[in-house]
């Protein structure tokens, strides 16, 4: 998967689809940053593909993760389970990483604009990963450059038509 890098005034997005970067592959390397997954299409979310995506964001240096879209407290969950699992925390629930779930944005617009706004953490190093097939990633990459670098919304409607 290719990856896209948008430096939008102070802050630099890095956006992916689910495969999650090394901290070698990051523009900021291993500083901390936060991480915003959009899941576009829900069952392209597997078991295997929510434990990659899982354990690959628990694995950086992230302060806030945060997930989007239908599916989105069953990868929140797993992350949790992940930063126990390799001993980040020593219980669900320690906050490393601080982690949310938003069911209710589901519509690519309400994430985009979500994600334009940097969601809840104050990191400048954003990474952001999203779940669907490859051609809805890269028109999820194009809408959201184009309202990070144009300030207005990419679309006005929910899907990628």
């Amino acid at each position: 998967m290719e990856y896209l890098q948008i430096d939008a005034g102070p802050t630099t997005y890095y956006i992916s689809g689910h495969e999650v970067p090394t901290a070698g592959q990051l523009p900021w390397h291993d500083e901390e940053c936060d991480a915003l997954v959009a899941i576009l299409e829900p069952e392209l979310l597997t078991d295997e593909v929510a434990q990659e995506v899982s354990l690959g964001l628990v694995r950086l240096r992230t302060d806030w993760i945060e997930t989007m879209g239908s599916r989105s407290e069953l990868l929140h969950d797993g992350i949790d389970n992940a930063s126990v699992a390799i001993g980040r925390q020593s219980r669900v629930g320690d906050g490393d990483s601080m982690t949310a779930w938003h069911e209710q944005l589901s519509a690519w617009k309400a994430m985009i604009d979500y994600v334009a706004l940097g969601g809840q953490g104050a990191s400048d190093r954003k990474l952001v990963l999203v779940i669907g097939p490859e051609s809805d990633v890269s028109l999820f990459k194009d809408r959201l450059k184009d309202k990070l670098r144009r300030g207005k919304t990419a679309d006005n409607g929910n899907s990628p038509g």
